[in-house]
């Protein structure tokens, strides 16, 4: 059973969380009536501002009241995080990938992460 996880985790690590190969994965999978799930003509950008703050835990976005579209974090957490994410629909097909940061045991999910966001540990 971890054997299958584990060769999972180890392909995605060897693809360096390359966001192409994540595209490339996207546009494989197919819906119930076998079309595309992923439309890729559709492209839409979101601006997000994520202001630094040392008071919020690692790890957390915490969204501000008066403005949409904008989050304080702590910077480390913001460091950590990948620039580049794919965001879906209702049918969108999670690119999960956990992972058990082997210096503080927190779990995270590699395909949002560059480094543990809480201990600052590489995930290589």
């Amino acid at each position: 059973m971890s054997t299958n996880k584990d060769a999972e985790i180890r392909k995605f690590l060897q693809e360096r969380h390359d966001p192409q190969s994540q595209f490339e994965k996207l546009k494989s999978y197919k819906n119930a009536a076998n079309l595309p799930l992923f439309n890729e003509n559709y492209h839409e950008t979101h601006q997000v501002n994520i202001l630094p703050d040392t008071s919020i835990a690692p790890a957390k976005f915490i969204p501000d009241p008066l403005r949409p579209n904008r989050f304080r974090a702590h910077p480390i957490t913001i460091r950590a995080m990948r620039k580049e994410l794919f965001m879906g629909g209702e049918d969108f097909v999670d690119l999960e990938c956990l992972h058990v940061c082997a210096s503080c045991k927190h779990e995270i999910d590699l395909q949002f992460w560059q480094f543990c966001p809480y201990c600052e540990a590489s995930i290589k």
